[in-house]
């Protein structure tokens, strides 16, 4: 509306100059002329505002609504950066506080940011590193396969920190959006040299308490066997210190084997006749049954052998075949299957006994952790059993997989890799369905 009344007065003014002059078209075109260098020094008055700070200039109409609204935009601009920088400071100053490291990598893992802690434990420097892949500067083949997307991402990787000041880091991948992902590294060297002390403890104890539980028990089995002369009253004293001394020597045998098992060592590794050793557990498991008169089945495949380390591989599925004979009602049914699933070669151990409720299931590969410890104790439980198995299984780039059901009976399945298959030609077995 203001443009059109200064527009009209221009034209107006111009006309009734040049009618007086005596040419009111030039008149006219003058006006036309004025009211256009309006609009184009408001133009550059914008184009000036737009590349400079100050305040916008002041106009009328549509103009003035224009610098107007430019001035309110820019203003909140000014307070939105303002707290931008405010949240982007206080990141910072956290981030810089945090002791894991941390770094935001973008498509193909090139670095877009990381803290401080981060430049401290993996040697980055900022900016320099900023725009390079993650692998051209932490050059280590272990963690170079797990950001190529190999291992657990959930369970993340170890490996020395690139400084070489004899770190021990761990990493773990976060996916924060589409081809973006952050790094969270954090110095587990404390935590795995107290591991190393207490696997080291347990060994040099379990090695020391060996010989005076030998001594204790060659002494009580002396007695044992005059029993008739001692006195009646020494009698039952006698059988349950007998007792608790196996038990005590099957704790320690648990125990070292825990130990060994943890060791960062590697194993020697042959082609196992599985179907052949899970014949052998089984007599052991109908021996152990005795008068509970449990019934063990195996449905097992003779030509499929396995790649592995017998003796740790033996004691794991003889713990599972022990721990169903121990922990399930009398008569139960106990099956062993031995087949491929999915390409994969896989143990599971099942019965039919009074199954475990859920609540228990995350916790039974935990060491000296028992669902009715009272029964446990009683049947010659160590509550090592699983740990073993888990740690056996771990060797062996295989998992441990629990399923059970109150009322209805649990399954313990060993799921191992399918490289660790093995068809020999000639696969020569008395193992068979039983």
């Amino acid at each position: 509306m203001a443009e059109s009344v200064l527009g009209g007065g221009l034209l107006a003014a111009g006309w009734l100059l040049g009618w007086v002059g005596g040419d009111a078209g030039i008149g006219a075109g003058m006006g036309l002329l004025a009211y256009s260098g309006w609009h184009v020094r408001n133009v550059l008055r914008l184009a000036a505002s737009l590349r400079g700070d100050g305040d916008p200039p002041e106009s009328i109409g549509l103009w003035g609504e224009l610098f107007e609204r430019l001035y309110r935009a820019r203003r909140e601009a000014t307070v939105t950066r303002r707290r931008l920088a405010q949240i982007v400071q206080r990141f910072e100053e956290a981030s810089a506080a945090l002791p894991d490291a941390a770094v935001a990598l973008g498509e193909f893992g090139a670095i877009d940011w990381c803290n401080e802690a981060a430049q401290r434990l993996l040697g980055l420097r900022m900016p320099r590193d900023l725009g390079q892949r993650i692998t051209n500067v932490v050059r280590d083949p272990i963690f170079a396969r797990y950001l190529g997307g190999e291992g657990d991402r959930v369970a993340g990787v170890e490996f020395e920190a690139p400084q070489g000041d004899g770190l021990i880091l761990h990493a773990r991948l976060i996916d924060i959006g589409t081809h973006r992902r952050l790094l969270v590294v954090r110095d587990v060297t404390q935590a795995r040299r107290l591991e190393q002390v207490r696997r080291d403890f347990v060994a040099n104890a379990s090695h020391e308490l060996r010989t005076p539980l030998t001594v204790v028990y060659g002494f009580l089995e002396t007695l044992a066997t005059d029993a008739d002369e001692l006195p009646p009253r020494w009698r039952r004293p006698l059988e349950l210190m007998t007792q608790q001394t196996l038990r005590m020597q099957r704790i320690v045998d648990d125990m070292l084997m825990l130990a060994q098992l943890e060791s960062d060592g590697a194993h020697a590794e042959s082609d196992i006749n599985v179907p052949n050793l899970l014949q052998q557990i089984r007599n052991e498991a109908i021996a152990l049954s005795g008068g509970r008169r449990h019934r063990v089945e195996l449905e097992v495949d003779p030509r499929l052998w396995l790649r592995g380390n017998e003796t740790e591989l033996r004691s794991a599925f003889s713990n599972l075949v022990a721990n169903a004979v121990q922990h399930t009602p009398d008569g139960t049914l106990i099956t062993v299957r031995w087949q491929l699933r999915d390409g994969r070669p896989v143990l599971e151990v099942e019965d039919n006994g009074e199954g475990i409720a859920p609540e228990h299931l995350p916790r039974l590969s935990e060491r000296f952790y028992r669902v009715d410890a009272s029964r446990s104790r009683a049947r010659g439980g160590t509550g090592l059993g699983l740990a073993i198995v888990k740690h056996a299984l771990a060797r062996h780039d295989a998992e441990l997989l629990i399923r059970s059901q109150v009322g209805v009976g649990s399954a313990f399945s060993c799921v191992f890799p399918a490289s660790a298959a093995r068809r020999p030609a000639l696969a020569v077995t008395n193992a068979a369905s039983v």
